[in-house]
């Protein structure tokens, strides 16, 4: 546990909270510090939050109107978590409650907010004002008067009939009409049995959702399909009982796999869009304890959200009490989608979800107990998304092996489509560079057409636009030892130059990034190279590394024939906003018009020892070796993937 806290939290608890030294006030603390951000920073009487500019600036307030919007909205939401854990005002939410009335009641009387239209920003930020006046219905709302009210229920009507994008947008919609329906202002049975019945299509396995048709699996899991039904059902009343006890066993069961996507800092697995949100991903742990789940136990639970929260703060996310579109501290323009704007990460107030329990609710009493990586290693497999989770004790890293989230259909995108994420690494921006993966040079990766997880690896088949040509790539991965084991077979490859790489590192030194062939990356070093095929990247005390094991002819042989691919190490450094990232690399080519490669990968904090191989035996849908003394089998998937994963975005009607 850190010793240095912020000037602005309270004295850290070791006795109750031996791992992260935090209590309900240092949540408190947090939340407050978003909040007198935004209204140092809120305009049109406080309907608005600008965190475009600094508070007294020329620029102050002139942000464009759907950012100030999305300021207010999600800041508000965490004002209502606040609010609903101390009605009374005995935590200081008195000020909170007159300040959001009188922003509400101005937005209305002015038409401040934008109109809900088709495929509209506005929606999304409407029902977290939705969200937040439910959760204060008996302070803000009630503080409201008649023609307000009736204001807001008619602004929320604006969105009946919209389209929408069909993905969890489609929930958004539903908030607002049952936020109307629960009100009396207007029946919103239809459209809400419509989204949730849509939301059912994407359910996978074991409470995991694709964010639309296809292979989407991400954070948004946490954040928007364990999030946005509980809101509607609670707000339907008892004819969803029926729904809400379906919502609630797959939250119990998604809450027991996705606690193992962190790690022993509890700093989430870095993989999939709209990473800004931060600790938005400790909100499934609170909403089972709001359902009355136990799966983590209060304990472990107050731990891990604790824990979320304390990564952050302490890589300095609150040091200015406004978040950067980034990780911590800094912006990083690679992980930031085009949707994404100044008041874009404060969704991060989902993760104050605690809030909204009682002081004395167990969760808030308990003592800390420790994670499963403090106890002991982790292999799990997740089905639903085809992921196979490993985290070991004496490292405390968290490695995500991907056999099954491709991200949308149409887009090549580095934080989907990669054999492996982890929680102290993140991928490489669009480039020639690719972290994490067998490639061809400048190849777009195509989805995932099969695809199959076990407990000791998976496999998975995809095709390579290769400049035109049709590569078609099927690798196949195992856990051996401290590192996995790779085998690929490339089939229409002929005469292209092809790479192989490991995890990228976040470099711990400031040397610059030279100007490289298209702006891509520089090759700064070898690595430490025992031979031409390894790199060994080394920052911060992790160790990232890649070894070529070995080409051999595709052709089923019992004896098959070794290709000299003429491998290089390089660790390649690529500039990433203000960072530099490290990226071991062994490069091949030309290939043949078929081959089978094997590699190595690893990625720890101690050295990493080289596997040798052996007894090599190629068949048609298999290949057969000894890895130091051990046989393994390595064999492509025969499962299939939906249709629909070749499908791109649609849109709908909620």
């Amino acid at each position: 546990m850190p010793t240095i806290a912020p000037a602005w939290m309270p004295p850290d608890d070791p006795l109750s909270a031996p791992y992260t030294g935090y209590t309900r006030a240092h949540w408190v603390a947090a939340a407050d510090r978003i909040l007198d951000a935004a209204r140092q920073r809120s305009t049109n009487g406080g309907a608005l939050v600008d965190f475009s500019a600094a508070p007294g600036t020329a620029d102050a307030g002139a942000g464009p109107p759907m950012d100030r919007l999305e300021g207010f909205a999600r800041t508000f939401l965490l004002a209502a978590l606040r609010i609903s854990g101390d009605p009374a005002g005995t935590e200081g939410t008195a000020p909170l409650i007159a300040h959001y009335a009188e922003a509400v009641q101005h937005a209305i009387e002015q038409r401040i907010w934008q109109a809900l239209t088709d495929h509209s920003q506005a929606t999304v930020e409407a029902a977290s004002i939705a969200i937040a006046l439910h959760l204060t219905r008996d302070t803000v709302w009630a503080a409201l008067d008649d023609a307000t009210r009736d204001g807001v229920h008619a602004w929320f009507a604006q969105a009946r009939g919209t389209w929408c994008a069909d993905n969890n947008h489609v929930l958004l919609g539903a908030t607002l009409a049952a936020f109307n329906h629960a009100g009396g202002f207007a029946d919103g049975r239809d459209t809400v049995e419509n989204a949730l019945d849509r939301m059912d299509d994407w359910h996978r396995a074991d409470g995991w959702y694709t964010d639309g048709d296809g292979r989407r699996f991400d954070h948004y899991n946490a954040f928007a399909f364990h999030w946005y039904p509980f809101f509607i059902d609670e707000l339907m009343g008892a004819g969803f009982d029926d729904r809400r006890a379906l919502h609630r066993e797959r939250l119990g069961a998604f809450v027991d796999g996705y606690q193992l996507l962190f790690d022993a800092r509890c700093a989430p697995v870095f993989q999939g869009r709209s990473l800004i949100y931060r600790w938005a991903t400790a909100a499934p742990f609170w909403m089972a304890r709001r359902e009355g789940l136990d799966m983590l136990g209060p304990g472990m639970t107050r731990r891990l959200t604790s824990g979320i929260l304390r990564h952050f703060v302490d890589g300095g996310s609150l040091d200015t009490g406004v978040l950067s579109l980034g990780w911590q501290r800094e912006p990083i323009p690679s992980m930031v989608q085009s949707y994404s704007g100044p008041g874009s990460p404060y969704w991060a107030a989902k993760g104050f979800l605690g809030l909204a329990l009682p002081a004395d609710n167990p969760v808030w009493s308990a003592a800390e107990a420790p994670l499963q990586i403090e106890r002991t290693d982790v292999r799990r497999v997740l089905d639903g998304p085809r992921w196979l989770i490993e985290g070991r004790a004496d490292d405390g890293i968290v490695r995500l092996h991907n056999f099954g989230s491709d991200g949308h259909p149409t887009r090549d995108d580095p934080l989907y489509r990669r054999l492996q994420f982890s929680s102290v690494t993140r991928p490489v921006p669009g480039g020639t560079v690719r972290d994490s993966d067998l490639t061809i040079d400048g190849a777009v990766h195509r989805p995932a057409t099969r695809a199959t997880v076990g407990a000791r690896g998976g496999a998975v088949t995809r095709a390579l636009d290769a400049g035109g040509r049709h590569v078609v790539s099927r690798v196949a991965t195992k856990i051996v030892g401290a590192g996995v084991v790779h085998v690929a077979r490339l089939t229409g490859c002929v005469g292209l130059p092809g790479r192989v790489s490991g995890a990228a590192l976040v470099a711990d030194d400031d040397r610059p990034v030279g100007i490289a062939p298209q702006g891509q990356g520089e090759v700064v070093d070898r690595g430490e190279v025992r031979d031409q095929g390894e790199a060994v990247a080394r920052s911060a005390g992790l160790v990232s590394a890649v070894r070529f094991l070995g080409a051999w002819a595709a052709s089923p042989s019992a004896e098959p024939a070794a290709l000299p691919l003429a491998p290089v190490g390089v660790v390649e450094r690529i500039a990433d906003g203000a960072d530099v990232l490290l990226c071991p690399t062994v490069r091949l080519g030309p290939l043949p018009a078929e081959v089978v490669i094997v590699w190595q990968t690893a990625l720890s904090r101690a050295s990493i020892a080289a596997l040798e191989i052996s007894d090599v035996v190629v068949h048609d849908d298999h290949v057969a070796l000894t890895v130091d003394g051990e046989r393994c089998v390595f064999r492509w998937s025969l499962a299939e993937f939906l249709p629909a994963d070749v499908e791109a975005q649609l849109i709908r009607r909620p």
